[in-house]
């Protein structure tokens, strides 16, 4: 048999190829991605071909790589850039278009497809099969696109009925090599590993979360095992694919903390405001995605495939979080590997934070001259001290630091917004003491980098 498996290098492809090489080892595995990996035991048996489904070349290309293929496991998703949705839709719904194509031309009559629980409208109750509509989350641009997939593959499996379609439906899917992904896509740079290690030693005793928010997970060779299931049963239609459901309690106690339900409204809108600012990487899209999509009945996968998650939800939880604490990746540029999207460096980090700081000074000045409030400004130049300053203060909270500047920087950050709120001459104390204390802390980070 010669399986095809688009998107191989990424985090569900991760355990596919996994699951192929347990499940079928005799099997030709040809493998299609943008950038095919250079190391990594699971992709030696992997013949690759490079092709981007979302060029202009991606159907001249395709035709090499599908050349006497059984069966396609199309697994190709593009996450980033979150914010270019012509290239998302290129690469996920018109790429989609292509492959269909070529597998016709091919004459490949075996297809199994990586759907997603974005795809499901809101609104549920209890756990909704595979029949609950499929209408998706219309704020989402991910959920659009899958949703916009899904009509294409309807019409394709009425023009040609003898080729036989499955369609899996997973809920998040993690691993331990999917740390950089996931941070990257839901965290982003200025969200420091040192608040994840907290999070991990359950030092944070409190956890805000949405009021009603349940989630389940599923671990990638979980997924991987599903999809085995559906090709050598050659299965026909959808399937959801999920562990078992946590709500806010079991989330919280993942990491020993106890859940603060938060109004969903008024966290959304803080995400959509950090978001804009580039705080963090998730996007109001994805957090409707999260917190709106219903929890999945897998009754259907376990009767007719016999599948069963061998993890919990909490489990595949915590070992995506231990990950993303230490910084794991994987050994595919999809993964992580020797990304070209750099990591913001601790320099660059407290370059930003002294850069706002000035300017967060510089505004309070002026305020107190009365030349202007520059509310907006001043606001915006908070925000991005605060954040970048973050990494640093958990840095010090880890190392359990007892000098002044790990003292009083606390005090400090309180005092400068509390006065930056009536400002007058106090803000312009208090972020001058701020500035202060910033400097010592170069002064001790300079003579730690001479040691």
């Amino acid at each position: 048999m010669r399986v095809v498996v688009t998107g191989a290098s990424g985090n569900v492809g991760a355990g596919v190829l996994r699951a192929l090489a347990g499940q079928a080892p005799d099997a030709e595995v040809v493998g299609v991605c943008r950038r095919p990996p250079a190391s990594g035991r699971k992709y030696e048996r992997v013949r690759w071909h490079a092709v981007d489904l979302a060029s202009p070349s991606a159907a001249a290309r395709l035709g090499p790589a599908l050349h006497g293929a059984d069966v396609v496991i199309h697994l190709a998703l593009a996450v980033q850039p979150v914010r270019d949705e012509d290239y998302l839709y290129r690469a996920n719904v018109v790429g989609t278009q292509v492959l269909l194509s070529a597998m016709e031309a091919a004459g490949i009559r075996h297809l199994v497809y990586a759907s997603s629980l974005g795809i499901y409208a809101p609104g549920a109750r209890e756990p909704v099969t595979e029949s609950w509509p499929d209408s998706g989350q219309p704020t989402s641009v991910y959920s659009r696109h899958k949703v916009m997939a899904e009509r294409i593959l309807d019409r394709f499996e009425q023009e040609h009925p003898q080729t036989v379609v499955a369609r899996f439906r997973p809920t998040v899917v993690v691993q331990r090599e999917a740390a950089w992904l996931i941070h990257s896509l839901y965290l982003g740079p200025l969200v420091p590993r040192a608040a994840l290690e907290l999070l991990r030693r359950g030092a944070l005793r409190i956890l805000p979360l949405p009021r009603g928010l349940a989630l389940q997970f599923v671990h990638a060779d979980d997924v991987g095992d599903a999809v085995i299931r559906m090709m050598q049963r050659r299965s026909r239609g959808s399937f959801n694919i999920a562990a078992d459901v946590l709500d806010t309690r079991a989330l919280a106690a993942v990491v020993g903390a106890r859940a603060i339900g938060v109004d969903p409204g008024l966290m959304r809108a803080v995400i959509t405001a950090l978001s804009a600012c580039r705080v963090i990487a998730l996007t109001p899209g994805w957090y409707d995605v999260a917190t709106n999509s219903p929890v999945m009945d897998t009754t259907k996968a376990r009767r007719e495939l016999g599948w069963a998650p061998s993890r919990t939800s909490a489990a595949s939880a915590l070992e995506l979080l231990e990950g993303m604490a230490e910084g794991a990746a994987g050994t595919s540029a999809a993964m992580g590997w020797r990304s070209e999207e750099r990591r913001m460096t601790p320099q660059t980090i407290r370059r930003i934070h002294d850069g706002s700081l000035l300017l967060w000074t510089t505004l309070a000045v002026a305020r107190a001259l009365g030349v202007g409030p520059a509310t907006v400004p001043q606001a915006a130049a908070v925000a991005v001290n605060l954040a970048s300053g973050t990494p640093m203060a958990l840095d010090r909270v880890l190392e359990r630091r007892r000098d002044p500047v790990a003292i009083l920087a606390p005090l400090a950050v309180v005092a400068a917004l509390t006065t930056t709120v009536r400002g007058g001459w106090a803000s312009v104390a208090a972020t001058t003491c701020l500035g202060v204390l910033a400097a010592a802390e170069r002064r001790r980070a300079r003579r730690i980098g001479q040691t």
